[in-house]
């Protein structure tokens, strides 16, 4: 039996049926990191070939103090999407266990070589902003590995992303210290702060950039990870994200339908 053929196929019979299936954590055979990122390759074709067209990459579990809850032990990446870009609003309908998650986004000027050191990732940083992602599980309860993550679209729904403010290395770097507020219908609910993804953004995208085969090209997005515990989300609601940094990040809003 062909156990990563069997994932694949049942998680695209989630996707289509928009339902959820159980971990295999622990099992015998269970999915290893190298085999996920295979799978989320053969996605990504899949979806190119359909007309998708490729934006950037999210980093996902970069916030290190849900990893224990989550039952996970290191971040992940998984491609983004122009056809998963929102803005204002999104409908819940198709969507499984969504949840929210505010997040830096940047904007890539430069080509940025698999390996290059942290200051050539904080050079190449052309602009900054403050997003929400809007993620979902196909994996019972929220349970699964890190592979089971990345084999599951990297849990991306969907991505709303605030006005770009232009950043010098400096500014970027600077993200670790902002504070960001997560708001439902005008209510605070949570509170983090950039340091939460990896000890800022551009550690997070540095830790990306170490890994990843082929690099980024310029005029990708990345968006680096969680600031606070992803939250459900519910039909009727608005979201919103202010970021408050020594730089101005304008706040980005999304409602629910």
């Amino acid at each position: 039996m062909n156990t990563i053929a069997d994932l694949a196929t049942e998680l695209e019979a989630a996707r289509r049926g928009r339902y959820a299936i159980q971990t295999r954590r622990g099992a015998e055979g269970a999915l290893s990191l190298e085999s996920a990122y295979e799978l989320g390759r053969g996605l990504e074709r899949e979806r190119v070939s359909a007309g998708w067209r490729p934006v950037g990459w999210k980093l996902g579990f970069t916030n290190q103090a849900l990893w224990g809850r989550l039952g996970l032990d290191r971040p992940i990446r998984a491609r983004i999407y122009r056809e998963t870009i929102c803005a204002g609003s999104l409908s819940t309908a198709g969507l499984v266990q969504p949840r929210i998650e505010p997040e830096v986004v940047l904007g890539i000027g430069a080509v940025l070589a698999q390996g290059v050191d942290v200051d050539v990732v904080a050079a190449a940083v052309e602009w900054a902003a403050a997003a929400l992602e809007v993620v979902q599980c196909h994996f019972e309860g929220w349970k699964m590995t890190p592979a089971e993550a990345v084999a599951d679209a990297g849990v991306h729904a969907a991505l709303a992303i605030g006005p770009p403010t232009e950043v010098d290395a400096a500014a970027v770097r600077g993200l670790a210290a902002a504070g960001c507020e997560l708001v439902r219908d005008g209510a605070l609910v949570a509170t983090g702060r950039g340091a939460n993804v990896l000890g800022g953004p551009v550690d997070a995208l540095h830790w990306m950039v170490r890994g990843l085969p082929g690099g980024l090209k310029a005029g990708e997005i990345v968006t680096t990870g969680t600031l606070t515990e992803a939250l459900p989300v519910e039909p009727g609601e608005r979201w919103e994200h202010r970021l408050t940094a020594a730089i101005a990040l304008e706040p980005v809003e999304l409602e629910f339908r």
